[in-house]
């Protein structure tokens, strides 16, 4: 049973870095959903077989170190803010595009203590590391596919993200190996073939670093390892190869930093997907100024609950509260701060931050404090396990973390844990005899691991897998309606972004030709399960947002008013939610309201083109022509802006000149759009320009031949006299 156990252990832990490979393209999300799912089935496994075998003998047991003594005050206080959270619910469980949460600290401290306590021996660790880079290779290998155009990248056209789906993830996933591939180079330098082996992976996997263009981790990478090698310089005595190298690579990164500087401004470094953004690492560079917004707005919510945080996955409710009109042109529901550190900050508050950095300082106080007989680690394993947290704590400041990354941090910590821990004597020492291991201990554990298998997996897997299903196109509605109810009847932990989607599809659903009934059933799904969503979670203003919007549409705007007039208090600032109260009032037709509403929208943000357009076409509702121009002429150049909107505005106060203007600037815009021009030829009819309207219709069927029966029927009309 021992050699079983510890197998099934050592099995999973080798098994656990080929998740970066799994793309689970049936699931939801499918670059994150899987690898999810896999890890935590995986760690609750090894977990369930570790715990047995520690029953059985102290040579498993855990032993203590200041990092995991770290670890658990990190996951204490971790749940004390999930408790106290916003929303606790949502800060155990996550949702599908994340998959963070409580849930997932658990899984890894689990993951920390079993790594820790298992892979004992030096050479189990460096296999370990070796089967991490020979998966990071295979992930470097789809990263070339991309760069030849073999394979296509999801996430741009330039910046390559392999099998993680996120060209932010793939970065920090080659900066780990990068080190990893480095400190076992320092080990077996002398082996020519290994070092070579080493280098080339290196080589390889800073290429693929560079072509993900993310500049907060390769400025990491870069800082990282001048940091390694600047140490390795200051303190290797034994090795004057090594010390050599060292050197030598601080040149090399100090000639390309000040080679990079000294052409910046050159044609071949605009040209250049990846240096052109470095080139604009400025703080008037509109993506820096909106981090700065939002790292403010984080802070302002920090001050407000200082001890606990508000609960992971809640920067939501900050980010609404301190919304920033500023951010018009960016994301307008943001979940992270896109700062590791206040993320913490906002998840577990000042107590989570500092328990979270204490995994960095009882890191380096192992690396470069901690007195033994024998030194625990060489000059070099600390120069490069230094420079990489330097490299990973810089690229924190600028994104977020994912499983993947997670995965690698704790298994650094596991490491470093292990190998100034492990000559301790266990936390746990009693003996247990056999026969209660056999009669509790082993029913207990496997019930125990069944439970976890299903309660923190099954409804989730279900649910992403049925929810993908239930968006594509089947060619009948109602079928789609079915696979949506089966996805939100699991229950599960990502029934919002089933319902999210459910909405987003219902403008299209209700616009097409399908059958009344069929749609009705949609729509009425889509409404029931949004206002669900906002019963549950009462002072979430996105879910108050998408229930107003989704009242207008169907046609209920006086219950839009209601509801969105209770969201603004929620974030006072936001202009889509002032926007969308003054969209309800014109469908009820109180303009004037219409116009307080948009005007104050406006006024939050004048640069923003968008609520310049919408209150310029509630200006048109309310009959001031004049001013709607002046409005459109101070931020367009022009009073004819080709917008539907507007144009819609101009036709229902039979303003059919402007209408016109509008329409066939539309048409000169996209001339190729047949569409445009029939809907000009339907306002020149109107206007009585009956030659004009039949030349627009015959261009619109030259332009889409099956145009053609019915554009001849139209012609046929306006010839006779008749308004078609």
């Amino acid at each position: 049973m021992e050699t079983l156990l510890r197998r099934v252990v050592l099995v999973g832990l080798f098994a656990l870095p080929f998740i970066a490979l799994f793309i689970s393209n049936f699931l939801f999300f499918p670059f994150i959903t899987g690898k999810n799912f896999a890890f935590r089935i995986i760690v609750e496994i090894i977990f369930v077989a570790w715990v047995y075998l520690a029953l059985m003998s102290e040579k498993y047991r855990a032993r203590f170190s200041l990092l995991l003594a770290s670890f658990v005050a990190f996951i204490g206080v971790m749940a004390f803010a999930t408790l106290f959270s916003e929303n606790p619910e949502k800060s155990f469980w996550s949702n599908f595009e994340r998959m963070e949460g409580y849930i997932t600290l658990l899984h890894l401290f689990a993951y920390f203590v079993v790594a820790g306590s298992m892979l004992s021996a030096e050479k189990l660790w460096e296999r370990f590391f070796n089967v991490s880079i020979g998966v990071s290779l295979l992930v470097a290998g789809y990263g070339y596919l991309q760069l030849f155009g073999l394979v296509k990248i999801m996430q741009s056209s330039v910046r390559v993200e392999a099998t993680l789906g996120n060209s932010s993830y793939l970065a920090i996933y080659m900066i780990f190996h990068i080190f990893l591939a480095a400190i076992l180079l320092a080990r077996r330098f002398e082996n020519k073939g290994l070092r070579y082996l080493y280098i080339g992976t290196i080589l390889i996997e800073t290429v693929i670093l560079y072509h993900t263009a993310t500049r907060g981790a390769i400025l990491g990478f870069l800082g990282g390892a001048l940091l390694s090698a600047a140490l390795i310089a200051l303190f290797e005595r034994r090795r004057p190869l090594l010390r050599n190298s060292a050197v030598g690579a601080i040149a090399v990164v100090v000639l390309l930093v000040g080679g990079f500087f000294a052409v910046r401004d050159a044609s071949f470094v605009a040209e250049s997907p990846v240096l052109s953004r470095f080139s604009e690492i400025t703080l008037g560079e509109s993506g820096v100024n909106a981090r700065l917004v939002v790292w403010g707005m984080a802070w302002e919510g920090a001050k407000e609950r200082p001890l606990f945080g508000w609960g992971q996955e809640s920067f939501n409710f900050v980010f609404n509260k301190q919304y920033d009109p500023r951010l018009y042109a960016q994301e307008q529901w943001f979940d992270r701060v896109h700062n590791v550190f206040f993320d913490w900050l906002i998840a577990g508050g000042f107590l989570g931050l500092f328990a979270y950095l204490s995994l960095f300082a009882a890191a380096l106080w192992y690396l470069w404090f901690h007195k033994r007989a024998e030194p625990a680690f060489t000059i070099e394993e600390r120069a490069l396990f230094t420079g990489l947290l330097g490299a990973y704590f810089f690229h924190n400041l600028f994104v977020f973390d994912n499983i993947v990354s997670y995965l690698l941090f704790a298994t650094v910590l596991a490491y470093l844990h292990q190998r100034s821990a492990g000559w301790k004597a266990p936390l746990f020492t009693a003996e247990i005899d056999r026969g209660t291991l056999t009669r509790v201990a082993a029913p207990a554990l496997s019930i125990l691991l069944f439970f976890s298998l299903y309660f923190f997996n099954w409804s989730g897997l279900a649910s992403a897998y049925t929810l993908l299903q239930a968006l594509k196109p089947y060619g009948n509605i109602a079928v789609n309606t079915q696979l949506f109810e089966k996805a939100l009847a699991y229950d599960s932990f990502g029934t919002q972004e089933a319902r999210e989607q459910l909405i987003a599809l219902t403008p299209g659903v209700l616009g097409s030709t399908v059958d009344p009934a069929a749609k009705q059933a949609f729509a009425g799904l889509a409404l029931s399960e949004i206002e669900k969503q906002v019963n549950e979670r009462p002072g979430d203003a996105r879910s108050m947002m998408f229930l107003g919007t989704l009242l207008d549409t169907t046609g209920q705007s006086d219950r839009a008013v209601t509801v969105l007039t209770s969201a603004i208090p929620l974030s006072p600032r936001k202009q889509q939610l002032y926007l969308a109260l003054g969209s309800a009032y014109l469908n009820k037709g109180d303009t004037e309201k219409a116009l307080s509403n948009i005007r104050h929208a406006f006024e939050l943000a004048e640069e923003n083109e968008d609520a310049r357009l919408a209150y310029a076409t509630a200006l048109v509702y309310a009959r001031e022509w004049g001013a709607a121009e002046k409005l459109l002429i101070e931020g367009f150049g022009t009073a004819i802006v080709p917008d539907d909107r507007l144009l819609r505005a101009y036709v229902t106060t039979k303003q059919f000149g402007k209408a016109i203007a509008i329409a066939e600037a539309r048409v000169a815009a996209s001339p190729a759009n047949a569409q445009y021009r029939v809907s000009l030829a339907g306002f020149y009819v109107d206007a009585g320009r009956r030659t004009d309207a039949i030349a627009a219709l015959r261009k619109a069927i030259e332009l889409d031949p099956s145009f053609k029966s019915q554009g001849e029927y139209y012609i046929g009309e306006i010839e006779a006299g008749r308004n078609p």
